[in-house]
């Protein structure tokens, strides 16, 4: 599990997140849900490390993230940044294997699991129809697919993935929620951030729901999208239709 205690982080003197604290299970998906800007990227660059903390800690297990070296953070953590920048001349293929770099051994090879779990990841994902296509070719959609393959491959017990179903269509989306929460499923620890409440209350065991750098609501999506808590964060109501018809507040 990945936990952390106080947790303030941010960029140069602001601190974004400001002194939060929580703890996961295994076995959960949790949705981060909030407006843009609230601190959901930042709380996400933080566990994986790519930000440092101003004050407080990240934890995996009982060991804190800074006491552990960045090749096994690499085998324990597997993270799906927001951007999608293409990478010239790389395969589908090979922008997949780059999620077993950890595992390489001096002559950079990939063992016959690693190998499994590459074919695994683009099949999971629906992307190895286009695993020999270049993948600066592929539409934003396809290269999303394509980029939570590679988290996959990592077959880490954390998954953190920030937006990976941005750009994809109606079908993807929902193929994409279904893989997370098998990964869930299987004892993982999932947690993505989300924009859409719909597939957020379907889809996730847990909700995180921050507003201006706070976590100010944990628990099960019915505990969660309370329309005291909609209006607040969102600014929106939710009328008996529930999610299907969003509005604004007044």
């Amino acid at each position: 599990m990945i936990s952390f205690k106080n947790l303030s982080a941010g960029y140069g003197p602001c601190d974004v997140l400001q002194n939060q604290s929580a703890e996961t299970k295994s076995g959960e998906l949790i949705a981060l849900i909030g407006p843009n800007g609230c601190g959901k990227s930042t709380l996400l660059k933080t566990l994986c490390g790519i930000i440092v903390p101003s004050s407080g800690q990240v934890s995996v297990g009982d060991k804190s993230l800074s006491e552990i070296n960045l090749k096994t953070r690499a085998k324990h953590i597997a993270y799906l940044a927001q951007s999608r920048e293409a990478m010239p001349s790389m395969s589908v293929e090979d922008v997949v294997r780059l999620g077993r770099a950890p595992y390489r051994g001096g002559l950079g090879k990939i063992s016959t699991d690693g190998e499994s779990a590459i074919a695994s990841a683009l099949s999971r994902t629906q992307s190895d129809i286009f695993k020999s296509r270049r993948f600066d070719s592929l539409s934003g959609g396809e290269q999303a697919r394509v980029l939570v393959a590679r988290a996959l491959a990592v077959e880490a017990p954390i998954l953190l993935a920030d937006e990976p179903i941005a750009a994809l269509d109606p079908f993807y989306q929902l193929s994409m929620m279904q893989i997370l929460k098998a990964e869930a499923a299987s004892g993982k620890t999932v947690i993505t951030a989300l924009h859409d409440l719909s597939l957020a209350a379907q889809f996730a065991d847990r909700i995180w729901m921050m507003h201006k750098g706070k976590i100010i609501a944990d628990g099960t999506p019915p505990g969660v999208l309370t329309a005291e808590n909609l209006k607040t964060v969102f600014g929106i109501k939710l009328p008996k239709g529930g999610f299907k018809s969003l509005e604004l507040a007044d």
